[in-house]
């Protein structure tokens, strides 16, 4: 990535935390692109409503954290498996990024939404959600082959693809974006709010959202639910605008909304579109 990119993506971060609502506004602290030595691979600040738990991450040798939100028949119902929804954060973000979870809580108390597993993983403040070669930080291995797996044999899923998706917002939407068409088989749906397409993505690099969705055409195509939501005035607009025709060439259908006069708001970007997402999800997963 160019050091004007990178710059880029700075001030969009820095914008963000401003723009952020309440809940935003009690996200870990870090500085801009600090270094991996300053991150906070767990996070366990009591969240009302969510669970706190551990994994212990081989690929990167120590404890990662997420938080869990199990729904109100999780305990009553104890025959019953449930769906399961990776909500990926942005940069600087942490499993506190749980907040979220009031976004379910409210469809299923008005009997909108079926009762859903909802996962917030720590993928590490600036890992842009990929596996470093040169540190140890293997942010893709870790959601893909450690935490999905523990997710399953921990707790009562629907563990098939048929059960599990994705959403995320900047460094979240791209890897919700990069997983879903990397690993079809492990996932039926993504949605996306402002999504850094292809961040960290270096030229030549086959571990885009564009490379993915090529090669994987025939396991996407009429079986992958897809929803990407992005502000007009935003700089990530772009980006979109080259997403959306390569995915029209592949015949990928997708839900695409962009709203004029948002900015890079992510507080209002979420107001506007949050529910819409969990109903989408939940139109594509097993309940």
């Amino acid at each position: 990535m160019s050091a004007r990119l990178s710059v880029f993506f700075g001030v969009l971060c820095c914008l963000s935390v401003l723009h952020q609502s309440a809940a935003y506004s009690q996200e870990v602290k870090v500085r801009w692109n600090a270094p991996i030595e300053e991150w906070q691979c767990v996070v366990a600040e009591k969240i009302p409503g969510m669970v706190h738990g551990v994994v212990k991450s081989k690929s990167m040798n120590r404890e990662v954290g997420y938080n869990i939100y199990l729904p109100p028949s999780y305990e009553s119902k104890t025959e019953r498996r449930f769906p399961v929804v990776y909500y990926l954060h942005g940069a600087s973000g942490s499993e506190k990024s749980a907040y979220e979870g009031a976004v379910v809580r409210r469809p299923i108390q008005q009997k909108k939404l079926s009762d859903v597993i909802s996962v917030f993983p720590n993928g590490g403040h600036f890992s842009k959600s990929r596996d470093w070669d040169n540190a140890n930080v293997k942010a893709e291995t870790f959601v893909i082959r450690e935490l999905v797996p523990y997710v399953d044999a921990n707790y009562r899923t629907i563990a098939t693809r048929e059960g599990r998706a994705l959403t995320g917002f900047l460094m979240g939407g791209d890897a919700s974006l990069r997983f879903v068409f990397n690993y079809p088989e492990i996932f039926c749906a993504a949605a996306t709010v402002s999504a850094a397409i292809d961040w960290g993505a270096s030229p030549g690099d086959q571990d885009t959202i564009f490379a993915h969705s090529k090669r994987n055409v025939e396991n996407i195509r009429n079986r992958v639910g897809l929803m990407m939501v992005v502000a007009e005035d935003d700089g990530l607009f772009a980006a979109h605008q080259r997403l959306t025709p390569h995915l029209d060439d592949l015949e990928i259908e997708y839900d695409f909304r962009s709203y004029k006069d948002v900015g890079h708001n992510l507080g209002t970007m979420k107001e506007k579109c949050e529910e819409d997402i969990v109903l989408m999800l939940a139109r594509h997963y097993s309940a």
